[in-house]
């Protein structure tokens, strides 16, 4: 089934803070070539409402872990997560040893802001699957979306990354360190950035 025929992609358009018409045309086509689709999302919301209704619409199965830390932007299907910190040292530490501690990241007290520096989502007590091969990366606010890439080094062999706001910060530069990445779509607009990446393998 050709499912672009039968989604809106205006439907998900919101104030800003989310994905394009463009970036769900791009995951449009990207998930009509996965015939089991296992997705997780780094920030949740329209994403995650558009792989449910992508899974109806084509018919396919659909297994899909989502986390947020906002009530105010999270999808009721995903799950809440707070926000943790690191230091710059160990922020760099990690990505020279090539995977996350989470002994190193303490609780964040404060406000979540858009150029927040080393935050991610506390996922060390959830149970990550092994297979994933969708992921969308939309969250946290700053540059600690990158830990998103250590987390999934083991858990995604093939399949595809879309990054939102890529160009806020080094996070395709950050990718391509870790997997084998063709670029397939990337939109740089004033209002609209993205890219889209086919992950061909990890690296050693």
């Amino acid at each position: 089934m050709d499912a672009a025929k039968n989604i809106n992609f205006e439907k998900y358009s919101n104030d800003g803070w989310g994905l394009s018409a463009k970036a769900f045309s791009a995951m449009q086509q990207a998930l009509d070539t996965i015939p089991e689709i296992r997705a997780i999302e780094f920030g949740s919301g329209f994403s995650t409402q558009f792989l449910l209704d992508y899974a109806e619409i084509s018919n396919k199965s659909l297994e899909i872990d989502s986390f947020d830390n906002d009530e105010k932007y999270k999808h009721p299907e995903a799950t809440l997560a707070r926000l943790i910190t690191c230091s710059a040292k160990n922020y760099q530490a990690m990505f020279s040893q090539g995977e996350i501690n989470w002994s190193l990241f303490r609780k964040r007290w404060w406000k979540p802001k858009s150029r927040q520096k080393n935050c991610f989502y506390d996922l060390s007590n959830y149970a990550l699957k092994n297979d994933y091969n969708f992921a969308v990366v939309d969250g946290p606010h700053g540059n600690g979306r990158n830990f998103a890439y250590l987390l999934l080094k083991d858990r995604m062999k093939d399949g595809y990354i879309l990054i939102d706001d890529f160009n806020h910060y080094d996070f395709v530069e950050t990718a391509s360190s870790i997997f084998e990445l063709d670029e397939l779509v990337r939109v740089e607009e004033q209002r609209d950035n993205f890219v889209l990446l086919k992950v061909i393998g990890g690296k050693s």
